[in-house]
């Protein structure tokens, strides 16, 4: 199954493509617009979620390979964001380095262990939950904030390179307005992709 990689766009204006590809060597295709984003947290509560510790008790123990996969990611897009990049045509200055959070890796990991898990592929959680609901249950305040999810890629390189080809991915890796970062890999062996990634973007 060709790897697919989807992202969510921060903006009111506009939103990224979702996309996504399936089947021998084809390239990624268009599966439509993003939705829009909302630029201050919302009251979860009303949503039927809220903020609590034991949300993220199910990923707090992680697998040490799986752990190593997030390290390098975050690496290597910091080096992106330090090199300046371009994304859809559009020039993109260097920009200062992600921190890592750690309500947003739990956000990132429930979502990427959810998606494997579940065997399915989207923004939309099984339980239909959406990123920013899922940031806020990890505990989680923040101004703006993103998300990029990819399926089916097996390295750290290989994830990285495909959201960097991909004008909507690249436009969230390369916000300098996105401050903090947390990533999430889950292996699923039984499930289509196998390998389930998300990165959430915030800036509290």
């Amino acid at each position: 199954m060709k790897p697919s990689s989807r992202s969510l766009c921060l903006t009111l204006l506009s939103a990224a493509a979702l996309l996504g590809g399936c089947g021998g060597e084809e390239a990624p295709t268009s599966q439509g617009e993003g939705v829009v984003v909302p630029p201050v947290q919302t009251d979860v509560a009303g949503n039927g979620l809220s903020a609590s510790a034991a949300y993220c008790d199910d990923v707090t123990t992680w697998d040490p390979a799986w752990v190593q996969f997030e390290t390098d990611v975050l690496t290597l897009i910091n080096q992106r964001r330090a090199a300046g990049a371009t994304c859809g045509g559009v020039a993109k200055p260097a920009v200062g380095a992600l921190t890592t959070n750690d309500k947003l890796r739990c956000a990132a990991r429930k979502h990427s262990k959810d998606m494997g898990t579940n065997n399915f592929f989207s923004h939309t959680g099984s339980n239909g939950s959406t990123p920013w609901q899922r940031m806020a249950s990890a505990g989680y305040s923040y101004r703006t904030a993103a998300e990029n999810i990819a399926a089916g890629y097996g390295t750290a390189q290989a994830v990285v390179d495909g959201w960097m080809a991909s004008t909507g991915h690249c436009n969230n890796i390369m916000n300098g307005a996105l401050k903090q970062s947390g990533i999430g890999y889950y292996n699923a062996p039984s499930s289509t992709y196998r390998a389930y990634w998300t990165q959430d973007f915030g800036t509290p």
